[in-house]
């Protein structure tokens, strides 16, 4: 979910796709990508601090699609699906406020990077002091539980299932379901769980638990945690999770041990007694007329079959849902107006030439290149600053004609010789 990489070695280990930020402290250079979103601080390059922004819908697409990944993840397919539909829809409005911001961050981290490049670069002041901070966080990263650069642990999800009337709201259960819940199944319930199952009118049963009660068994029941760790930040913490997680297994067996012991007679006792109320729920087929409860497993089939398709109570709200976000680059939707006017505020920042005054920024953009435009030469309102600062640092990485002082910091680093 997040990149962090400190002196080039990855403290959450590698990127990749399912990576919304990456965060780069004092790396040999500052990153040319384009797209996602990207910090650099720092750089062996002379850059303090650069940051990368996607500016085009299909870019902010692909950099938010993370978000809809993590949602299916743990909710499951179907929510997953929807938090991915509302991030595509609002990519091209994400993407112009990214580019306006762009364009009123740019010169000023630039001018920044342009005055204190020469003190953070290879050759700048502080060298000797980022040298040995890198070095040492190499061998920090190195000896962490899964450190190095190995790849993070794949989680499948959802964390937490549910099968409600004998629908999967949440997808089926994989080895990384942490807990399975089954409500008014029937027969016997779909979703389970590493650690724990349980089932409520279902199976011919009112309550039903199940727990591991071994070491072994409590943390395999865990193992789901250090998955999700680890795909979300990296090997290094699911290697720790997971180790934090066998280590309190034999502590949490004797625990789980015990609640099995009197929860299993309480429940057995009114699973005996209620038999005829529960058990009624597995007959009859897929709960027909037979059934005790069968009014009110036919409304829980009402409500939530068939979730994919139209056929069912929800479709209603899948059917606005299409019509907010659907089509969203053309203009018959239910967000046209609002896109209209963002566009009419923002419109024409990704083109001309210099942000003319075609858009309601104009003035922004006009005084920031006032401020700032032309920072190499001296007509601009920073002229004397930076007219001090390269007296301040003037030769101090060589330079051009920096005198036989070396600038104001020569006597202090030992001048030329």
């Amino acid at each position: 979910m997040a990149g962090v990489s400190l002196g080039g070695n990855p403290v959450l280990g590698p990127s990749g796709p399912g990576t919304l930020v990456d965060v780069n402290v004092l790396p040999d250079q500052a990153s040319t990508s384009t797209d996602g979103i990207v910090v650099d601080v720092l750089t062996g390059d002379g850059k303090v601090i650069q940051v990368t922004l996607p500016k085009t819908a299909a870019g902010t697409q692909a950099a938010l699609a993370p978000v809809g990944a993590l949602t299916g993840s743990l909710l499951g397919d179907q929510a997953g699906s929807a938090v991915t539909q509302l991030t595509d829809g609002l990519a091209p409005t994400v993407a112009a406020v990214t580019t306006v911001v762009d364009q009123v961050t740019a010169p000023v981290l630039g001018t920044v990077n342009g005055v204190l490049g020469p003190v953070v670069g290879q050759n700048g002041v502080l060298a000797p002091v980022t040298g040995q901070l890198g070095g040492l966080v190499d061998g920090l990263t190195g000896s962490l539980p899964g450190g190095g650069d190995g790849s993070a642990p794949t989680f499948n999800g959802p964390l937490l299932g549910v099968d409600a009337g004998g629908n999967l709201l949440t997808g089926p259960s994989t080895g990384d379901t942490l807990a399975g819940v089954n409500l008014l199944n029937n027969g016997n319930g779909a979703a389970t769980g590493q650690l724990v199952t349980a089932d409520v009118l279902s199976g011919g049963k009112v309550v039903g638990l199940d727990l591991p009660t071994t070491a072994d068994g409590v943390a395999a029941g865990l193992q789901p945690v250090g998955n999700l760790a680890g795909s979300l930040l990296g090997p290094q913490v699911g290697g720790a999770v997971n180790q934090l997680t066998d280590t309190v297994a034999p502590i949490l067996a004797p625990v789980t041990g015990a609640v099995d012991s009197l929860t299993s007679p309480a429940l057995g006792a009114v699973n005996s007694a209620l038999g005829g109320v529960a058990g009624g729920i597995g007959g009859g087929g897929t709960g027909g007329a037979g059934s005790v409860l069968a009014p009110v497993t036919g409304v829980v089939d009402g409500l939530l079959g068939g979730t994919t398709g139209g056929g069912n109570i929800l479709a209603p709200v899948t059917g606005v849902v299409d019509g907010v976000l659907g089509g969203t680059t053309g203009g018959g939707n239910i967000l046209a107006p609002v896109t209209g006017v963002v566009d009419g505020v923002l419109g024409g920042v990704t083109g001309g030439t210099g942000g003319g005054a075609g858009n309601i920024l104009a003035p922004v953009t006009g005084v920031v290149d006032g401020v700032l435009g032309g920072t190499t030469g001296g007509g601009n309102i920073l002229a004397p600053v930076t007219g001090v600062v390269d007296g301040v640092l003037g030769g101090v990485t060589g330079g051009t004609g920096g005198g036989s002082n070396g600038g104001l910091l020569g006597g202090l680093l030992g001048g030329k010789k």
